[in-house]
């Protein structure tokens, strides 16, 4: 629906500037942001997605997010709208990536060749709708993910406060392209986790793939929310001959040591070719290995590798003797083995700092639901 945006400036001749995310984008009376969702109004900025989503929620594993060290075994109450700031040509949630908003935000509609004149209904829901049916499905967590959640920002503040007083833990599954004001708000609403992704560690990426400028804004949102006590976990999504040597995977694990810490989980995921698929090949089994021995190398805790069978790279091991205390298949356990004051079994190493929350031993998720 359409609500009064916030975090703009009025400029010269009805034009106005957004400050939600790092386009910081200039619009024109009449006109819409890089996201399709923030439009100009006789130089007033609006949201056209508030309370719109392309479903009622899903119920996911928070795993699937991904999320590792953050209640482990949590089913998440997963909610997504449409559009995003950013036009990665290898999107695999494209379609609700890239599609865009009536006016009202009742329905979702394409401009992409081939596609037009396709359209998408959304649901339409009150902070007080969400929050009920949070409640209602036992899920302990709330997770704003599949499109991009940062263009989504009125509507975060304003579930996540009531979220918040039904001791909700708050997720975002989020491109990082915040701008400080924004990442301010979001953890003065008390936003608990993260799951990041860091596309590259080049502007050049950035520019080719995903139609931005720069990957920095990326880095400092990663830095605040780390810093600021949020949760923060990193996903890079590996694409053959794009981010795949062995030098862009080295400068992208040691940026993680430096300025996020060693205790940061950082989850490599294999590509497969979608939408405008800028390369054609799938990420092969030896370039996710190499990129788990590389993170391992440099003294990351906590690699993971996703979307593909890889022995270790779903295990979680004790960062001070290497005992296995989570085994994965999948989203799914096949073991844990983690005393009840969270402290690995073998070692007596202490993992309060670095599994947040509690750990579910007993997961039972229902994906999806009506």
């Amino acid at each position: 629906m359409k609500v009064k945006a916030r975090l703009w400036d009025s400029l010269d001749n009805n034009k106005a500037q957004c400050h939600v995310c790092a386009n910081e984008c200039i619009i024109l009376p009449g006109k819409v942001g890089i996201c399709r969702t923030r439009k100009n109004f006789d130089g007033e900025i609006f949201t056209l997605i508030y309370g719109s989503h392309i479903s009622t929620g899903s119920l996911d594993p928070i795993e699937k997010k991904p999320l590792y060290n953050f209640w482990p075994g949590a089913t998440a109450y997963s909610i997504a709208s449409i559009g995003c700031s950013f036009k990665c040509q290898n999107c695999q949630n494209w379609s609700i990536s890239q599609a865009s908003p009536t006016d009202n935000g009742k329905n979702g509609f394409y401009d992409l060749e081939g596609y037009q004149g396709r359209e998408m209904s959304l649901v339409e829901m009150t902070p007080d709708q969400l929050v009920k049916k949070v409640v209602k499905s036992g899920a302990k967590t709330l997770a704003y993910t599949y499109n991009e959640p940062l263009i989504w920002h009125e509507w975060i503040l304003d579930t996540a406060k009531l979220l918040k007083e039904k001791n909700i833990k708050i997720v975002l599954v989020t491109n990082g392209y915040s701008t400080p004001e924004a990442s301010k708000e979001l953890i003065d609403v008390g936003i608990d986790a993260a799951n990041i992704d860091i596309k590259a560690m080049s502007d050049d990426f950035y520019k080719k793939i995903c139609g931005v400028k720069s990957v920095k804004p990326v880095l400092d949102t990663a830095k605040y929310f780390k810093n600021n006590g949020m949760h923060v976990e990193i996903t890079n999504l590996i694409i053959p001959d794009l981010n795949d040597s062995k030098e862009d995977i080295l400068k992208l694990c040691k940026w993680i040591v430096d300025n996020l810490g060693k205790d940061t989980p950082m989850h490599f995921s294999a590509y497969h070719p979608d939408f405008k698929a800028p390369s054609k090949k799938r990420t092969p089994y030896e370039t996710l290995d190499l990129a788990y021995k590389i993170a391992k190398d440099v003294g990351l805790y906590f690699p993971y590798v996703g979307n593909i069978n890889h022995e270790q790279g779903s295990n979680t091991y004790c960062p001070n003797c290497g005992y296995l205390l989570f085994e994965r298949r999948g989203y799914s356990f096949k073991k844990i083995d983690v005393t009840n004051e969270k402290k690995c079994p073998k070692c007596a190493y202490e993992l309060n700092h670095d599994i947040i929350g509690e750990i579910n031993k007993n997961p039972s998720h229902k994906f999806s639901f009506s």
